[in-house]
C-alpha cells in the first residue's frame, strides 16, 4: 500500500470463491489505510454487512456508530463524486453492482463509479454468487471500464483467494455443493474428512428446534431460505410468510431490523438471500423451495422459475431466460449453503430432492 496515493489511478482485482475470507480483508484493507492516513472507505451494495459492522465496531457507543457509519457507503451515489475523491475505495461483494440503481438518476455503471470515484479501487468478487439479472459484476466488466478510464489493473495469482476459512478449512464443501447442485463437472468427495456437520430433514420444525438449541449458545445459527415464499408480513396480507409441511410456519426477516445476522431476538426469523449474503454464521439451515428438484428418471437437478414468489421485484428470475433462471438459482442456493462455518441443515419441499442429497452425503 506504500504507493496507493500514486498519481497513476490503480484497480486490483480479488478473486476467490465463498468462504475464502474476501469480507475479512476488505475490512482489514480498510483498518490499513486509514491508519495510514488515507481517506478510504468500504463500499458494498448489499446493506446487511454494512450495518452489522458498524453495529459490531460501534459496541453500543452511539457517537462511534456515527464516525464508523463514514465509513461503510453503498454505490448508491458515488456518481455525484468529484474524481479520485478516495485514495482507497474497498468494493466488496462486486459482482452484485448494477448498471444503475433507481433513484440514482446521475448514475451510469457502477463499476465505472467505483473507479472513476477513487484513485485505487480493490474489487473482491466471486462471480458465481451473482443473484439477480440486474447483477453486472464480473472481471470482465471490471477490466473494460479500468481499460477505459485509463486504470492499471492489477490481477495474478497472488490476487486469488484459495485458502478457506468457512465450512471448516476445506473447499472439498465447495466441490461437493457444486457436484450436488450440478454445476460443473462431477468430482469424487469424501466428505468423511470433511469435519463440518452436514444434515437433511424431513421436518422443518426439528430442524428450527435443533438450530434453536444451537442459537441458544452464542447467537450464531440462522435459519435462510430462497425466493419461494411471499412476503406477506409486509405486504399486511396475515401473520406469516412461509408455510411448511407439519404445520411449519415463519416470518421472512422483518424490514425494520437492519441487524438480523447479529439481533439475538432475531433467530425466528428466516432470512433472504439479500440479508444473509456477505455474512456468515456458525451454523445455518436452508429451506429450499419448489424452485429446485430433483429428477429421479433423469437423475437431474431441476429448476423452475415460475415457483419464484410474485413478491419477488428484485431478483427478475421469474422473467428471466430458462438458463439464466437456472444459473441464478443454483447461485442463490449455492450462497445459502455456504453461509455456515461449522455446519449446514437442509429441509427439502421435494422429497426426491432430500433423498438425493442424503444419497450423496451417506446418510
Amino acid at each position: 500500500s506504500s504507493d496507493v496515493c500514486s498519481s497513476d489511478l490503480r484497480s486490483v482485482i480479488i478473486k476467490g470463491g465463498p468462504g475464502t475470507g474476501k469480507s475479512v480483508l476488505a475490512v482489514n484493507l480498510l483498518n490499513r489505510f486509514i491508519q495510514k492516513g488515507y481517506n478510504a472507505s468500504y463500499c458494498t451494495k448489499n446493506s446487511a454487512p454494512r450495518e452489522a459492522y458498524q453495529k459490531l465496531l460501534a459496541k453500543s457507543d452511539l457517537k462511534a456508530q456515527v464516525n464508523i457509519k463514514q465509513l461503510f457507503r453503498s454505490p448508491f451515489g458515488l456518481c455525484n463524486m468529484a474524481p479520485d475523491f478516495y485514495d482507497c475505495l474497498i468494493v466488496d461483494e462486486a459482482h452484485r453492482l448494477v448498471s444503475k440503481m433507481y433513484g440514482d438518476w446521475n448514475g451510469q455503471n457502477q463499476i465505472k463509479e467505483c473507479i472513476n470515484a477513487s484513485k485505487f479501487t480493490v474489487f473482491l468478487i466471486d462471480e458465481d454468487q451473482r443473484i439477480t439479472t440486474k447483477d453486472i459484476g464480473s472481471i470482465k466488466e471490471i477490466k473494460k471500464w479500468a481499460d477505459e478510464l485509463n486504470s492499471d489493473v492489477t490481477m495474478n495469482e497472488e490476487t486469488e483467494l484459495h485458502s478457506q476459512f468457512r465450512c471448516n478449512g476445506s473447499d472439498q464443501y465447495i466441490q461437493f455443493l457444486n457436484k450436488m447442485l450440478q454445476i460443473d463437472e462431477p468430482v469424487d468427495i469424501d466428505l468423511s474428512e470433511l469435519n463440518f456437520d452436514l444434515r437433511v430433514y424431513d421436518d422443518p420444525n426439528e430442524m428450527r428446534r435443533d438450530l434453536r438449541a444451537i442459537n441458544s449458545k452464542n447467537n450464531k445459527a440462522r435459519m435462510v431460505a430462497g425466493y419461494c415464499y411471499d412476503w406477506n408480513v409486509k405486504h399486511k396480507r396475515g401473520d406469516f410468510d412461509i408455510f411448511l409441511e407439519r404445520d411449519f410456519k415463519a416470518q421472512w426477516n422483518l424490514a425494520t431490523d437492519k441487524i438480523w445476522a447479529i439481533n439475538p431476538k432475531s433467530f425466528e426469523q428466516v432470512g433472504c438471500i439479500h440479508t444473509a449474503q456477505g455474512l456468515e454464521f456458525d451454523y445455518v439451515g436452508v429451506f429450499i423451495g419448489k424452485d429446485l428438484r430433483y429428477d429421479s428418471d433423469l437423475g437431474k437437478i431441476v429448476t423452475d422459475r415460475t415457483r419464484i414468489s410474485k413478491d419477488d421485484k428484485s431478483s427478475g428470475i421469474r422473467s428471466a431466460s430458462d438458463k439464466l433462471a437456472d444459473i441464478l438459482i443454483k447461485n442463490t442456493y449455492k450462497t445459502l449453503l455456504t453461509r455456515g462455518q461449522k455446519g449446514c441443515f437442509i429441509y427439502c419441499e421435494d422429497k426426491a430432492l432430500g433423498d438425493y442429497i442424503r444419497e450423496l452425503i451417506g446418510k
